[in-house]
């Protein structure tokens, strides 16, 4: 099996035969048959799921939503201006026009995953959202999310298929400026491969994490996080750095049906334990120890950090505020999770006046000439 053959030639279909490509590709792989008139969901089917959901999770979403909601718009960035001696220079950020938000089916449906992606390109401005997932995908619970966050433009077409009509558009599906959103190795494979022509958030592989673990951890919810990271799936992973050879043999003896997924060290230094954290660049990193608020100081890498006994990777993965769309694979060591920077453009804005121009013109000129590039020079030299 060779993914990236295989992606590369459904890219090419699509880009070739745009939603015949697609409709054919979603009866292969979904087992379902679509014509290019039935990828969008209807407004009637959006408004029919919030009769269907429960009230109670209703509000829980709801809940989240403004925690989310909350957190993106408090680390929206501020213009930044630098003025004086009749120089100007200023940082503005700008929301891409569009996005694509990728909700991944599979085992299970994920409503939190419309929150957690839709959310930050909303609070950043971008002004169209287009949400793909998985037509078994469309339960009323992730129907509802998309209600409640305003997503209105919502297609049911899913794997590479999907990423593909986002990136080169199709007479139904549009093209946008980013897809973000976590998928399987496929979908992150389609990602990797139309970077360049579509901006991407990152490239996810399997979710995993990282438990720092000392005397004062509860036995209980150390296991108890370890099975729930390996629950996403089969690739998903799960490390323990134990400093107590008890918790390690309870761990062991209660994770047995996954024991293949999880891998438990004992560590006889907090310098060792945080040295093996950061060369690993966890997803997920918590911190059951006495003193977490001074080791996670010591953390580099990481693309969220849960301390104490109390908040496990489940109150990042729905409810806290930052997205759970988190770098993978050791790429927290470059790389941090989905935001409303991940929607942003940075440009900056230069001034000069004449006089300050003629200033520092020669410095300028000078750096120029060096490189060979006297036309450079010369843009300077007939200013002044």
């Amino acid at each position: 099996m060779n993914i990236g053959e295989d992606v590369k030639n459904i890219i090419k279909a699509v880009h070739a035969c745009g939603d015949t490509a697609i409709s054919k590709f979603t009866l292969k792989f979904d087992r379902i048959k679509i014509n290019p008139k039935e990828f969008k969901v209807s407004e009637r089917e959006i408004k029919e799921s919030l009769k269907k959901i429960d009230s109670r999770l209703y509000s829980a979403l709801k809940r989240a939503k403004q925690n989310i909601e909350s957190f993106q718009k408090n680390i929206l960035p501020k213009q930044t201006v630098i003025s004086g001696n009749g120089v100007k220079i200023k940082n503005v950020f700008l929301p891409v026009e569009s996005a694509g938000i990728y909700v991944p089916g599979g085992r299970f449906p994920y409503p939190s995953t419309v929150l957690m992606t839709s959310i930050p390109a909303l609070v950043a401005g971008v002004k169209k959202v287009v949400m793909v997932t998985p037509p078994k995908n469309l339960t009323a619970p992730v129907l509802a999310a998309a209600h409640l966050c305003g997503i209105t433009e919502i297609y049911r077409i899913g794997g590479v298929q999907a990423i593909a009509a986002l990136a080169c558009g199709t007479r139904t599906i549009p093209k946008v400026d980013i897809i973000v959103g976590p998928g399987n190795k496929y979908v992150a494979e389609a990602k990797r491969q139309l970077f360049g022509e579509v901006g991407i958030d990152m490239i996810a592989g399997p979710s995993e994490i990282l438990i720092m673990a000392d005397t004062s951890a509860n036995p209980e919810f150390v296991v108890s996080d370890l099975m729930a990271q390996c629950e996403h799936d089969s690739d998903a992973g799960a490390v323990l750095l134990s400093f107590s050879r008890k918790l390690s043999e309870y761990c062991i003896k209660n994770t047995l049906s996954v024991r293949k997924q999880i891998k438990i060290l004992d560590v006889k230094s907090i310098d060792e334990a945080i040295h093996i954290a950061n060369r690993f660049a966890p997803e997920h990193l918590e911190i059951m120890m006495k003193n977490a608020h001074n080791i996670v100081l010591k953390i580099k890498n990481a693309g969220a950090v849960f301390l104490g006994n109390y908040t496990p990777v489940a109150i990042g993965d729905y409810y806290a505020g930052p997205s759970h769309v988190l770098p993978t694979g050791g790429s927290a060591k470059f790389s941090s999770g989905l935001s409303v920077y991940s929607f942003l453009k940075k440009v900056s804005i230069i001034e000069y006046t004449k006089a300050s121009l003629r200033k520092i013109s020669s410095d300028v000129i000078n750096i120029a000439n060096t490189e060979g590039l006297v036309k450079h020079a010369e843009s300077l030299k007939r200013r002044i």
